[in-house]
Protein backbone atom coordinates (compact mmCIF):
# COMPACT_ATOMS: atom_id res chain seq x y z
CA UNK A 1 0.00 0.00 0.00
CA UNK A 2 1.65 3.08 -1.49
CA UNK A 3 3.87 4.31 1.59
CA UNK A 4 1.01 4.04 4.55
CA UNK A 5 3.04 1.92 6.18
CA UNK A 6 -0.44 -0.85 6.49
CA UNK A 7 -0.19 -4.14 5.42
CA UNK A 8 -3.11 -6.20 3.32
CA UNK A 9 -5.70 -8.39 4.65
CA UNK A 10 -6.35 -11.70 5.06
CA UNK A 11 -8.40 -11.09 1.83
CA UNK A 12 -6.42 -11.99 -1.41
CA UNK A 13 -4.42 -13.97 -0.15
CA UNK A 14 -4.62 -17.95 -0.56
CA UNK A 15 -6.50 -19.79 1.99
CA UNK A 16 -5.94 -22.83 3.69
CA UNK A 17 -7.86 -24.85 0.90
CA UNK A 18 -6.12 -23.28 -1.59
CA UNK A 19 -2.79 -24.13 -1.20
CA UNK A 20 -3.97 -28.40 -0.66
CA UNK A 21 -3.89 -30.03 -3.69
CA UNK A 22 -7.30 -31.91 -4.71
CA UNK A 23 -6.38 -35.51 -3.17
CA UNK A 24 -5.75 -33.24 0.20
CA UNK A 25 -8.95 -30.70 0.05
CA UNK A 26 -10.88 -33.90 -0.39
CA UNK A 27 -9.54 -35.82 2.63
CA UNK A 28 -9.56 -32.79 5.17
CA UNK A 29 -13.40 -31.74 3.74
CA UNK A 30 -14.08 -35.77 4.91
CA UNK A 31 -12.78 -35.38 8.09
CA UNK A 32 -14.30 -32.27 8.87
CA UNK A 33 -17.86 -31.60 9.92
CA UNK A 34 -20.09 -28.90 8.72
CA UNK A 35 -21.52 -26.63 11.10
CA UNK A 36 -24.72 -23.83 10.72
CA UNK A 37 -24.81 -21.00 12.59
CA UNK A 38 -27.05 -18.44 13.15
CA UNK A 39 -27.10 -14.96 13.11
CA UNK A 40 -25.98 -13.72 16.59
CA UNK A 41 -24.85 -17.65 17.84
CA UNK A 42 -21.58 -17.73 19.28
CA UNK A 43 -19.41 -19.68 17.99
CA UNK A 44 -16.48 -19.32 20.28
CA UNK A 45 -16.12 -17.74 24.08
CA UNK A 46 -13.02 -16.79 25.55
CA UNK A 47 -12.01 -18.91 28.19
CA UNK A 48 -13.50 -22.17 27.03
CA UNK A 49 -11.36 -25.21 26.86
CA UNK A 50 -12.36 -26.21 22.70
CA UNK A 51 -9.76 -27.16 20.26
CA UNK A 52 -11.07 -27.54 16.84
CA UNK A 53 -10.16 -25.42 14.18
CA UNK A 54 -13.13 -24.04 12.44
CA UNK A 55 -13.09 -22.33 8.08
CA UNK A 56 -15.65 -20.23 7.43
CA UNK A 57 -17.37 -21.46 3.72
CA UNK A 58 -20.38 -19.24 4.27
CA UNK A 59 -20.88 -15.90 6.47
CA UNK A 60 -19.75 -13.19 8.16
CA UNK A 61 -18.36 -13.61 11.85
CA UNK A 62 -16.95 -10.86 14.53
CA UNK A 63 -14.22 -11.43 16.24
CA UNK A 64 -13.97 -9.81 19.86
CA UNK A 65 -13.25 -9.62 23.53
CA UNK A 66 -15.35 -8.07 26.50
CA UNK A 67 -13.54 -5.65 29.02
CA UNK A 68 -14.22 -5.37 32.64
CA UNK A 69 -17.51 -2.87 32.40
CA UNK A 70 -19.10 -5.14 29.65
CA UNK A 71 -17.54 -3.05 26.55
CA UNK A 72 -17.29 -5.12 23.44
CA UNK A 73 -13.59 -4.79 21.84
CA UNK A 74 -14.43 -5.89 18.04
CA UNK A 75 -10.80 -6.94 16.68
CA UNK A 76 -11.70 -8.08 13.35
CA UNK A 77 -14.40 -9.34 10.52
CA UNK A 78 -14.34 -13.38 8.97
CA UNK A 79 -15.33 -13.92 5.84
CA UNK A 80 -15.31 -16.98 3.21
CA UNK A 81 -12.47 -18.54 3.20
CA UNK A 82 -10.62 -17.34 6.50
CA UNK A 83 -9.87 -19.71 9.51
CA UNK A 84 -10.14 -19.29 12.95
CA UNK A 85 -9.22 -20.75 16.43
CA UNK A 86 -5.79 -22.41 15.17
CA UNK A 87 -4.02 -21.16 18.04
CA UNK A 88 -5.90 -23.63 20.98
CA UNK A 89 -5.46 -26.39 18.44
CA UNK A 90 -1.58 -25.13 18.00
CA UNK A 91 -0.98 -24.95 22.23
CA UNK A 92 -3.86 -26.51 23.05
CA UNK A 93 -4.52 -23.39 25.80
CA UNK A 94 -7.86 -22.16 26.07
CA UNK A 95 -9.57 -19.45 23.48
CA UNK A 96 -8.32 -16.03 23.63
CA UNK A 97 -11.03 -14.38 21.95
CA UNK A 98 -15.02 -15.10 20.93
CA UNK A 99 -16.43 -15.02 17.59
CA UNK A 100 -20.11 -14.56 16.98
CA UNK A 101 -21.22 -14.69 14.05
CA UNK A 102 -22.85 -11.77 12.44
CA UNK A 103 -25.02 -13.28 9.66
CA UNK A 104 -26.30 -16.75 8.99
CA UNK A 105 -23.27 -18.97 8.47
CA UNK A 106 -21.72 -22.19 7.31
CA UNK A 107 -18.45 -23.52 8.68
CA UNK A 108 -15.94 -26.74 8.46
CA UNK A 109 -15.33 -27.74 11.73
CA UNK A 110 -11.38 -29.25 11.66
CA UNK A 111 -10.91 -31.47 15.04
CA UNK A 112 -7.40 -30.57 16.58
CA UNK A 113 -6.10 -34.05 15.75
CA UNK A 114 -6.67 -33.72 12.31
CA UNK A 115 -5.38 -30.10 12.06
CA UNK A 116 -2.08 -30.81 14.01
CA UNK A 117 -1.65 -33.95 11.46
CA UNK A 118 -2.43 -32.00 8.10
CA UNK A 119 0.71 -28.64 9.28
CA UNK A 120 2.54 -32.02 9.99
CA UNK A 121 2.19 -33.98 7.23
CA UNK A 122 1.67 -31.57 4.38
CA UNK A 123 4.56 -28.82 3.46
CA UNK A 124 2.19 -26.47 1.19
CA UNK A 125 0.05 -26.19 4.85
CA UNK A 126 2.33 -25.95 7.07
CA UNK A 127 4.11 -23.25 4.65
CA UNK A 128 0.84 -21.21 4.65
CA UNK A 129 0.33 -21.63 8.45
CA UNK A 130 3.72 -19.94 9.30
CA UNK A 131 2.95 -16.90 6.82
CA UNK A 132 -0.63 -16.68 8.40
CA UNK A 133 0.95 -16.08 11.56
CA UNK A 134 3.57 -13.94 10.81
CA UNK A 135 1.19 -11.93 9.11
CA UNK A 136 -0.82 -11.71 12.08
CA UNK A 137 2.36 -10.46 14.42
CA UNK A 138 2.65 -7.80 11.88
CA UNK A 139 -0.75 -7.22 12.04
CA UNK A 140 -0.92 -6.71 15.33
CA UNK A 141 2.25 -4.61 15.77
CA UNK A 142 0.48 -2.33 13.88
CA UNK A 143 -2.41 -1.85 15.60
CA UNK A 144 -0.64 -1.27 18.88
CA UNK A 145 0.81 1.59 17.31
CA UNK A 146 -1.92 3.00 16.40
CA UNK A 147 -3.78 2.90 19.34
CA UNK A 148 -0.27 3.87 21.46
CA UNK A 149 0.70 7.01 19.02
CA UNK A 150 -2.10 7.82 16.37
CA UNK A 151 -5.33 10.31 17.83
CA UNK A 152 -8.98 8.74 16.89
CA UNK A 153 -9.20 10.41 13.40
CA UNK A 154 -6.17 8.50 12.17
CA UNK A 155 -6.60 5.35 13.46
CA UNK A 156 -10.46 5.68 12.10
CA UNK A 157 -8.52 6.47 8.71
CA UNK A 158 -5.88 3.48 9.17
CA UNK A 159 -9.03 0.99 9.46
CA UNK A 160 -10.95 2.47 6.51
CA UNK A 161 -7.76 1.09 4.48
CA UNK A 162 -7.87 -2.21 5.77
CA UNK A 163 -11.53 -2.39 5.03
CA UNK A 164 -10.95 -1.22 1.32
CA UNK A 165 -8.84 -3.34 1.09
CA UNK A 166 -10.20 -6.54 2.62
CA UNK A 167 -12.87 -5.91 0.29
CA UNK A 168 -11.25 -6.28 -3.06
CA UNK A 169 -14.32 -6.01 -5.44
CA UNK A 170 -17.05 -7.44 -3.47
CA UNK A 171 -19.71 -5.18 -1.97
CA UNK A 172 -20.03 -6.28 1.68
CA UNK A 173 -21.65 -4.20 4.06
CA UNK A 174 -19.62 -2.20 5.89
CA UNK A 175 -19.30 -2.52 9.88
CA UNK A 176 -21.41 -0.04 11.97
CA UNK A 177 -20.16 3.11 13.59
CA UNK A 178 -20.21 1.46 16.87
CA UNK A 179 -18.07 -1.75 15.41
CA UNK A 180 -16.14 1.09 14.23
CA UNK A 181 -15.81 2.52 17.04
CA UNK A 182 -15.27 -0.59 19.02
CA UNK A 183 -12.30 -1.43 16.33
CA UNK A 184 -10.37 1.31 17.15
CA UNK A 185 -11.12 2.16 20.88
CA UNK A 186 -13.34 5.26 20.79
CA UNK A 187 -17.22 6.06 21.08
CA UNK A 188 -19.77 6.38 18.11
CA UNK A 189 -20.23 9.82 17.82
CA UNK A 190 -16.05 10.38 17.04
CA UNK A 191 -16.66 7.70 14.20
CA UNK A 192 -19.54 9.45 12.42
CA UNK A 193 -18.35 12.68 12.75
CA UNK A 194 -14.96 11.67 11.07
CA UNK A 195 -16.84 9.90 8.20
CA UNK A 196 -18.74 12.76 7.85
CA UNK A 197 -15.75 15.02 7.48
CA UNK A 198 -14.71 12.56 4.84
CA UNK A 199 -17.69 12.18 2.76
CA UNK A 200 -17.81 16.32 2.75
CA UNK A 201 -14.45 16.28 1.04
CA UNK A 202 -15.82 13.12 -1.47
CA UNK A 203 -13.29 10.74 -0.29
CA UNK A 204 -15.86 8.38 0.82
CA UNK A 205 -19.53 8.15 0.26
CA UNK A 206 -21.50 6.56 3.30
CA UNK A 207 -24.93 5.37 3.90
CA UNK A 208 -26.77 2.37 6.14
CA UNK A 209 -24.15 -0.43 6.31
CA UNK A 210 -22.53 0.65 2.97
CA UNK A 211 -19.25 2.94 2.68
CA UNK A 212 -18.01 3.46 -0.97
CA UNK A 213 -14.60 4.67 -1.30
CA UNK A 214 -14.64 7.36 -3.59
CA UNK A 215 -11.34 8.57 -3.57
CA UNK A 216 -8.90 5.80 -2.55
CA UNK A 217 -5.55 8.03 -3.21
CA UNK A 218 -6.75 10.94 -1.24
CA UNK A 219 -7.58 8.51 2.25
CA UNK A 220 -3.97 6.78 1.23
CA UNK A 221 -2.45 10.35 1.34
CA UNK A 222 -4.35 10.89 4.77
CA UNK A 223 -2.71 8.06 5.98
CA UNK A 224 0.51 8.33 5.27
CA UNK A 225 0.12 12.29 6.46
CA UNK A 226 -0.55 11.02 9.77
CA UNK A 227 1.59 8.20 10.06
CA UNK A 228 4.40 11.17 8.88
CA UNK A 229 3.16 13.44 11.84
CA UNK A 230 4.31 13.74 15.41
CA UNK A 231 2.55 12.24 18.17
CA UNK A 232 0.26 14.69 19.25
CA UNK A 233 -0.35 16.65 15.95
CA UNK A 234 -3.56 16.40 14.56
CA UNK A 235 -2.39 16.00 10.48
CA UNK A 236 -4.71 16.32 7.71
CA UNK A 237 -7.41 18.91 9.09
Amino acid sequence: MRGTGLKMSDKGRPGLLDVLDQDAQRDLIARARTMRVRKGQFVLARGETSTEVFLVREGRLNVLLYASDGREVSLRELTEGQLFGELSAIDGETRSVGVVALTDARLLAISQSVFQALVRDNVAAAGWLVRRLTSQVRSLTDRVFELSALNVRARLHCELIRIARSRGSEDQPAPTHAELANRIGTHREAVTRELKVLADRKIIKSGRRRIEFLDMAGLEEVVAANLRAPVGEEGWW
